[in-house]
């Protein structure tokens, strides 16, 4: 599933991303391949725990419409 994803950078330098649609599902980094690579990492272990205790995924297309509503 690909969700959408914000990048924000630092004040102090690098980036952090995230999957907003997924609490909790960030990452950080100095470069952006490795702020993404970081986010592909935790995005693998989030949708892993999610499995493993029965969560349900929010749905991919939702998560589109909301970050297009937010970004008018």
């Amino acid at each position: 599933m690909q969700y959408p994803i914000v990048i924000y950078p630092c004040e102090e330098g690098g980036y952090v991303a995230e999957v907003s649609a997924l609490k909790g599902c960030l990452a950080q980094g100095e470069t952006l391949d490795e702020v993404l690579n970081e986010l592909k990492i935790v995005t693998d272990l989030w949708m892993e725990t999610a499995e493993k205790y029965g969560q349900k995924l929010p749905d991919v297309a939702d998560s589109i419409e909301k970050m297009k509503a937010l970004s008018n």
